[in-house]
């Protein structure tokens, strides 16, 4: 389930017909990407085999929180999220936070890291809470405001010695960092992939208006809708739209085939892709290689010190 916001409490109705739908055609695995504001709604429903919570998004502590993502009436809204995350997590729900971070809002994560710890997030091994970059996709983020991901983990590695608490906090690469550390101690071979993301192999994206797209950080734009519902409930598909989406590898240009990074990079994002070199096929490097060498330098030297290796992959290696 993908929104807008798609457990807002007037659609449990929905909801519940499309847990039904899925079940009676097989042992389906649902997650949902929420804002967490109605997620109280659906308590009864949340449960690993019911509905998993992929993503909630904080923007800060409190106070910053509370300025960016508001009510109709102006009110905050972080003490009602942060209450439904800790009710989600009391049910066994594996909850995933992202941080959506920039230039004006990074300096207050040690202040957030606080909060994790006073709430006793950090403490559910169904908890992870990670970083990621604001991306100027929109045409109205000022780029001058952003970090690259390589620019942010090197950042947040500085917060880190400053600020030892802020390790609750994953930076972009930990992930990268815990795959380079099960290699090294032989718990999974490496892990290659030839595209970026779903939205280059299977994934569909159906918006409110019925509307098919494959990447989300495109939907509303016309021009790269691969499809859409007909009022009858048929699929209708832009094949040759469709194929242009799923053909994109690190086959496609010469740069990436020729890479040494290609296959744990994927040929990076396809939209950061065209918007920066104005071509679907261009490769986006976003620093990967720098980001690469560090993070697999950072796994072999957590080895050689016999330092343990995280139970989950979406964390970096245990300190």
């Amino acid at each position: 389930m993908f929104g807008g916001e798609p457990l807002l409490e007037h659609n449990r109705p929905i909801i519940e017909y499309i847990i039904q739908k899925a079940y009676e055609v097989g042992g389906a695995k649902l997650s949902a990407v929420t804002n967490g504001t109605d997620l109280h709604a659906y308590r009864d429903l949340l449960d690993p085999d019911l509905i998993t919570i992929r993503q909630i998004t904080l923007d800060g502590p409190p106070h910053e929180h509370d300025q960016r993502r508001t009510y109709a009436d102006g009110q905050g809204s972080f003490a009602r999220i942060a209450d439904n995350i800790t009710m989600a997590l009391d049910l066994g729900v594996r909850i995933n936070v992202r941080l959506n971070i920039d230039r004006h809002n990074i300096h207050f994560l040690p202040a957030l890291a606080d909060e994790i710890s006073a709430r006793g997030w950090k403490n559910y091994p169904t908890f992870n809470v990670y970083t990621a970059p604001v991306q100027a996709t929109n045409g109205q983020t000022d780029t001058k405001t952003t970090f690259s991901s390589w620019e942010l983990d090197r950042a947040l590695n500085q917060m880190r010695i400053a600020y030892p608490d802020t390790h609750v906090i994953d930076r972009p690469d930990d992930r990268l960092k815990n795959q380079a550390c099960m290699l090294f101690s032989r718990r999974a071979g490496p892990l290659l992939r030839s595209t970026f993301c779903g939205a280059h192999t299977s994934m569909y994206i159906f918006d409110l208006f019925g509307d098919v797209y494959a990447c989300w950080k495109r939907t509303g734009d016309p021009h790269i809708r691969i499809g859409a519902v007909t009022e009858l409930g048929e699929f209708v598909f832009n094949e040759s739209l469709q194929n242009v989406w799923r053909s994109r590898d690190v086959t496609m240009n010469t740069i990436c085939r020729r890479c040494r990074y290609g296959l744990y990079c994927g040929g990076g994002c396809a939209s950061q892709a065209e918007k920066r070199r104005g071509k679907f096929f261009a490769k986006f490097c976003d620093g990967f290689a720098a980001r690469f060498r560090t993070s697999v330098a950072e796994a072999y030297l957590d080895h050689v010190a016999g330092v343990a290796v995280a139970a989950s992959p979406d964390r970096g290696c245990d300190r």
